[in-house]
């Protein structure tokens, strides 16, 4: 293939999040790119389509090292850190799917690359997050309900939905909800693992009117005071005694029923 071919121009399209400086995880579960690979004279269809498929499968791969699996951790520490992730998370990129090939009106080609995070063993989030975590039960609320303010004894709550947003939160397979003591009332370790890989901890989206159906009909909403290590919200201890009440008659915090609004 000829070095003059186009001038590829990559931009991360990660649903309809941010930046192109960060890779983030859609409210569906997916991290997405679309690189876009610009004619020149003389430069066959096929060409171009072929460099735009495999420029897509570049930057997925790339966007896909920086994501966050944790506030400390990411893709590409864990997999300099095992060689039996890497190889892995390998063999995931190589299944990732062009969801689309597009030749628009002024003859630049489009090509859109996708990765779902989740889905079970063999999935990012099956190979990332370890498997030999002890588990641990959610801790006690630290007030009683009427100490910790508007909380609704009565209601049966059917998930959370925590507002971060203008935090600039990013998005992490594994994020943990913390307390202003620094407590993690909401991790990884106390959520059965089946769960945190076939769906995910938390759900994201950019409206907290639509894209938060995972929280159900009846979602308890915190706003959050500020975010630890770029992807862990952090809560009041007020409100953290609310969602740990509130999870206490309802129990939706071990079904991952979370979405983030950022």
């Amino acid at each position: 293939m000829k070095k003059s071919l186009g001038v590829i121009m990559a931009a991360l399209m990660a649903f309809t999040f941010g930046t192109a400086s960060a890779a983030e995880i859609g409210n569906d579960g997916f991290v997405q790119v679309e690189v876009e690979v610009y004619p020149e004279p003389g430069e066959s269809l096929n060409d171009m389509r072929r460099v735009a498929v495999a420029e897509a499968y570049r930057q997925l791969a790339e966007e896909v090292d920086e994501l966050h699996v944790t506030s400390n951790t990411t893709v590409i520490k864990s997999r300099r850190a095992s060689d039996t992730i890497n190889i892995s998370v390998d063999a995931i990129l190589k299944g990732a799917k062009i969801s689309k090939v597009y030749r628009d009106n002024a003859g630049v080609f489009h090509a859109i690359a996708t990765l779902g995070v989740y889905g079970g063993a063999n999935s990012l989030a099956g190979v990332l997050l370890p498997t030999d975590v002890v588990h641990e039960d959610f801790p006690q609320p630290k007030m009683t309900s009427m100490e910790s303010g508007s909380f609704d004894q009565g209601k049966s709550y059917t998930g959370l939905i925590l507002d971060c947003r203008g935090k600039g939160l990013a998005t992490a397979i594994s994020p943990a909800i913390l307390s202003q003591g620094g407590e993690r009332i909401y991790a990884y370790e106390n959520v059965p693992r089946q769960t945190a890989i076939s769906w995910g901890m938390v759900d994201y989206s950019e409206d907290i009117n639509s894209g938060v159906s995972r929280a159900g009909d009846s979602p308890l909403v915190i706003k959050a005071v500020s975010v630890s290590g770029g992807v862990d919200p952090v809560v009041s201890q007020a409100d953290a005694d609310r969602i740990l009440a509130a999870n206490q008659a309802s129990k939706f915090l071990a079904n991952c029923s979370v979405v983030i609004v950022r």
